[in-house]
């Protein structure tokens, strides 16, 4: 059987993969996994967008330490809202996913 170019995926749907796994894999090993679960991540371009909602500051940052040093990603965009049981403590332009 002959496989075309088209048939086989493309190095940056590759990357992605990888990238989004390899997110994946620290959130679940991570002590404070459970905490991420609303967090979701996109890859593109080199960026890894993380959106969704944590319910504290220290854990938005600790949710970026993680990720740090994943290969093919560039920078880390950390779009996660703080949301506690108060409401939503991070203010943005657009609307909480939470």
């Amino acid at each position: 059987m002959v496989t075309t170019q088209q048939q086989l995926p493309s190095p940056a749907r590759i990357r992605k993969e990888e990238v989004l796994q390899v997110f994946r894999r620290r959130l679940e090993n991570c002590r404070y996994g459970f905490m991420f679960r609303k967090v979701t991540a996109e890859f593109a371009l080199g960026n890894l967008i993380l959106s969704g909602c944590v319910p504290s500051f220290y854990l938005k940052q600790n949710l970026q330490e993680l990720l740090r040093g994943i290969p093919h990603v560039e920078r880390v965009v950390n779009e996660v809202d703080v949301v506690n049981s108060s409401g939503l403590s991070s203010v943005r332009s657009r609307k909480s996913k939470c």
